[in-house]
């Protein structure tokens, strides 16, 4: 089973999981949210993305 909690299955997936994951990791993205714990979500990632599809990620509201 797929952990979805880290992004490194996206390195071995389609070329759209490969581009989603050098973006993710260009940018830090998921190091600078490190304390929302990041999780990617959306199409992407479980591969029914469309054209328009887009990177969405989701983490906790540590505010509370």
């Amino acid at each position: 089973m797929i952990d979805f909690k880290s992004i490194e299955y996206l390195k071995n997936g389609n070329e759209r999981q490969i581009a989603a994951y050098d973006s993710i990791q260009k940018l830090g993205l998921l190091k600078k949210l490190k304390p929302f714990d990041p999780i990617l979500v959306g199409t992407i990632p479980i591969q029914v993305d469309i054209e328009d599809s887009d990177l969405d990620i989701s983490g906790e509201n540590i505010l509370d």
